[in-house]
């Protein structure tokens, strides 16, 4: 990663939140990286699960700063995620057998973990992309 894109990212990891940006291209960067991070400890089932009712970074928020970015992928990957758990949440969904219900939730887990093949290169990348297409979109770097 270059110097510059190193400057904007650890700058955007100081913000103390999305709203705090002065640009769109710093507040995209911090909820990617933010998501990104909880999804690499827990993964993205446990990830969209704790961002379904969060005020700060919403999943729909998450997924609009994803595909700012140009992470088709793993935008996608995250709606699948939250169309799948909502599934899951449903009614019809429910199973009376405890130990059916806990093996087809483990299993849908594995399942959508393994959709987000995101890396932090994949991230820097982007990042150099936009950076060099939309300098504009960052706040400049002192």
């Amino acid at each position: 990663m270059s110097a510059h894109a190193d400057l904007v990212w650890n700058r955007a990891l100081d913000l103390p939140s999305p709203s705090a940006a002065t640009h769109t291209g710093d507040a995209a960067l911090l909820t990617v990286l933010t998501f990104h991070g909880l999804v690499m400890n827990g993964g993205l089932f446990n990830a969209v699960e704790l961002h379904s009712h969060d005020d700060v970074y919403p999943v729909d928020a998450v997924v609009d700063a994803y595909r700012y970015l140009g992470l088709e992928d793993a935008a996608a990957a995250i709606d699948n995620a939250v169309l799948e758990q909502r599934d899951l949440a449903s009614p019809s969904s429910s199973s009376d057998d405890d130990e059916d219900e806990d093996d087809a939730l483990e299993a849908a887990e594995e399942r959508i973990n393994a959709t987000y093949v995101l890396e932090d290169d994949g991230i820097e990348h982007v990042l150099e992309v936009a950076l060099a297409n939309d300098p504009d979109a960052f706040a400049p770097v002192d």
